[in-house]
């Protein structure tokens, strides 16, 4: 008579296996499912909020950069969902480290800073800390 018991904890052992392998394998896919958007400014803080239709795929986008001391607005960061563009005004220190995807530039009126970011039909939503804004 054969011990069927070895056998089924073999396999139970490579289903284990193969789990934990498709898990290490996959997690850092997870990680980059899309940044974090946090924030940093309220509605009324930057408004008006204008998008123009940029070059071919791009969208400009101006907003007010609210008069700080220690903080200036960077750029925006993005995340792509199922139907919007997400974007957020990155508030950054005027000294220390700041992350931003798309790099502002501060036009002439010393107020008003413009950014660039990709743009596929998708709608654009602006996250502010009090809600978020379609953008036409």
């Amino acid at each position: 008579m054969t011990d069927t018991s070895v056998g089924r904890q073999d396999t139970e052992r490579r289903r284990i296996r193969l789990h934990l392998l498709g898990f290490l394998l996959f997690a850092p896919l997870l990680a980059c499912a899309g940044p974090e958007l946090t924030p940093g400014y309220s509605r009324d803080a930057v408004q008006p909020v204008v998008v123009q239709a940029g070059t071919a795929g791009e969208a400009r986008i101006r907003f007010v950069s609210p008069p700080e001391t220690l903080y200036y607005a960077a750029g925006v960061s993005y995340r792509v969902t199922s139907d919007a563009l997400q974007v957020v005004i990155d508030r950054c220190p005027i000294h220390g480290d700041c992350t931003t995807m798309a790099k502002g530039t501060l036009l002439d009126d010393g107020r008003t800073t413009e950014v660039s970011v990709p743009i596929d039909g998708r709608r654009l939503v602006m996250l502010h800390t009090d809600g978020e804004q379609p953008l036409p």
